[in-house]
C-alpha cells in the first residue's frame, strides 16, 4: 500500500484516476484552507468493465470537500490511497441533505500537479 495522500492537510493540487477512468482534480490551495474536488468528465472511461462510469450531478464543477478516506482494514483512515477506494464527503448537493458522500472505485493514480499561483 502507497502512503496517504491528504488533501486535508497538505496543500497541493492532485490529479486522481480510478479504476472506471473517473478523474477528479483535487485542490488545497485556497488561503482559506478550502479543498475542492471536481470530477472530470473528458477522457476515456477505464479498462475494467466491471466499473462503468456514469454522469453525475454537477460534473466538471468543483465542489467544497469535507473530508477525504480510504478504508484501511476495518478503518477509515484519512486520506488517498491507490488500490483503494476514495470516500469523498461533499458539500450537500441536495438542499434537504447534511452533506453528500461519494465513493470512487478503486484509485489507480495520484498524480501531483504544479501549484497555481493566482494574480489576487
Amino acid at each position: 500500500m502507497s502512503d496517504p495522500v491528504d488533501p486535508m492537510r497538505t496543500p497541493g493540487r492532485w490529479f486522481v484516476t480510478t479504476a472506471s477512468g473517473a478523474a477528479y482534480l483535487i485542490e488545497a490551495t485556497d488561503p482559506d484552507g478550502t479543498v475542492t474536488a471536481t470530477r472530470v468528465v473528458a477522457g476515456p472511461v477505464g479498462d475494467d468493465l466491471r466499473f462503468p462510469r456514469a454522469a453525475l450531478r454537477r460534473d466538471d464543477q468543483p465542489l467544497r470537500v469535507m473530508g477525504v478516506q480510504h478504508l484501511s482494514g476495518t478503518t477509515m483512515s484519512n486520506g488517498i490511497v491507490v488500490g483503494q477506494d476514495m470516500w469523498l464527503y461533499l458539500e450537500p448537493l441536495d438542499p434537504a441533505a447534511a452533506l453528500t458522500l461519494r465513493r470512487t472505485t478503486p484509485v489507480v493514480g495520484v498524480a501531483q500537479l504544479p501549484t497555481v499561483v493566482s494574480d489576487r
